[in-house]
């Protein structure tokens, strides 16, 4: 399997630890964006093949928002969406606009690791069948 590219949407420290320390077990790389807009902007415009996108809607109302837009690209990006604790509307509204995976915070290194295997396990592949 290639080594992930991740793109993170996080203002909150430990989530930024969490992931770091999952990428050092990976062997993955990460960009973290300070906006939903920075997301977009890399997502679109570098050119980077992002295989996975983390986005923690406690960072603001623009999560959703972009969650839905991440859907909507024409190249697939799983999305795994981070919560607070008890916010299973935002999860429904999460899940509605196109999340693969959502998390409740806090989150352990093992419960993101579990979520970043299974996205990539379960993303979708283009067969040619001759």
């Amino acid at each position: 399997m290639k080594t992930p590219v991740i793109i993170l949407l996080t203002n909150d420290q430990s989530i930024e630890e969490c992931l770091a320390q999952v990428l050092l077990e990976m062997g993955g790389l990460s960009h973290l964006a300070l906006s939903a807009s920075d997301v977009l902007d890399l997502i679109c415009g570098t050119g980077h093949d992002f295989e996975l996108a983390v986005i923690d809607c406690e960072h603001g109302p623009h999560g959703l928002t972009l969650v839905g837009a991440i859907s909507r690209l024409p190249q697939t990006i799983p999305t795994i969406v981070l919560t607070g604790p008890d916010q299973k509307y935002i999860e429904a509204l999460a899940y509605a606009n196109g999340a693969t995976i959502c998390l409740s915070k806090p989150i352990s290194t093992t419960e993101l690791s579990d979520a970043m295997k299974h996205c990539r396990q379960s993303k979708p592949q283009l067969a040619i069948v001759a």
